[in-house]
């Protein structure tokens, strides 16, 4: 009984050994995500196509939404606008985050980085990849 648990301890101790070793390994990086999209060319013009995109659409939903009188046509206004809006904003966005995504694991893997995170996560230490990523992405 003695030999069986003792021998148990040394498995767990090998596995509990071998995972702090495995974890060792890994380096962790961070991004302020928000520092790198205002900084990104790109980025900034889709928000102003959408700014444009939302005041035009505005403009059109109000003079529809004032000319209705029903309640439940008014709130149909209102979804809809709001719907296209938000196609548009994937539309325009999701090709720009699967870019700015992409340049974080590039820039990440030539770090030597093999973890990720947003800035707003790292309490302590870490590697920060912001302006790496910024100056690739501006390549």
């Amino acid at each position: 009984m003695k030999k069986t648990l003792a021998l148990l301890l040394a498995i767990v101790a090998l596995f509990a050994f071998g995972a702090i070793s495995y974890a060792a390994e890994d380096t962790v990086g961070y991004i302020d995500d928000m520092r790198v999209l205002q900084n990104f060319a790109k980025f900034q013009q889709a928000q102003k196509q959408l700014n444009d995109l939302g005041n035009k659409k505005s403009n059109t939903a109000k003079a529809a939404f004032d000319k209705e009188s029903d309640e439940k046509k008014k709130g149909e206004i209102v979804q809809n606008l709001q719907f296209e809006m938000r196609e548009e904003e994937a539309k325009l966005m999701n090709p720009i985050l699967k870019e700015v995504n992409d340049m974080v694991a590039k820039v990440a893997k030539q770090k030597g980085i093999t973890i990720v995170v947003n800035r707003a996560l790292v309490y302590y230490g870490g590697v920060d990849l912001t302006q790496d990523v910024i100056n690739a992405l501006k390549q």
